[in-house]
């Protein structure tokens, strides 16, 4: 995912990213207040860490839901590091990557061939045996073909009570 990481969020946008990742660690789950946030990162506005979380949420690289924390004893915005097969799909349907997993922003090199190598062993891996109909698909195809194919992994993943 680094590949285009970059590329789709912006600095600040990236750096809240990390910081609830690392805040969220093995369990996934975390729930600082915006004003943590902002403290934490030294930014100079409570707007810049809504905004960012806004687009975190809606790109897919995070789940945040308002619920109660029961060790906190108050309702919170809880965030939720979801699958990589769910940010991804929402990039796809949100036109932000393209079915080669490139930014569609006018960038068209890859990072390396390591970073090539790994998408490559994350696809096979994630798709498994639907990985040889991504692999025929034509490059302007590619996209919706990835797009329907993550919905099947991912609806297979919730029947066997997988990750979000």
């Amino acid at each position: 995912m680094s590949g285009f990481l970059y590329h789709v969020l912006n600095p600040r946008q990236v750096s809240i990213y990390l910081y609830l990742t690392m805040l969220a660690g093995e369990t996934k789950v975390c729930h600082p207040t915006t004003k943590q946030i902002r403290a934490d990162l030294h930014l100079s506005s409570l707007s810049i860490v809504f905004a960012a979380i806004a687009v975190l949420d809606r790109y897919g690289f995070l789940l945040r839901e308002r619920r109660n924390v029961p060790e906190l004893s108050s309702r919170r915005n809880v965030y939720q590091r979801p699958s990589c097969e769910y940010t991804i799909l929402r990039l796809l349907e949100l036109g932000k990557i393209d079915g080669l997993l490139r930014p569609v922003s006018g960038a068209t090199n890859e990072v390396s061939d390591d970073s090539r190598r790994l998408k490559d062993e994350w696809l096979r891996q994630t798709l498994g045996d639907l990985y040889e109909t991504y692999a025929a698909a034509s490059e302007e195809a590619k996209s919706g073909v990835l797009a329907g194919l993550l919905q099947r992994v991912r609806a297979r993943a919730v029947t066997n009570d997988g990750p979000v």
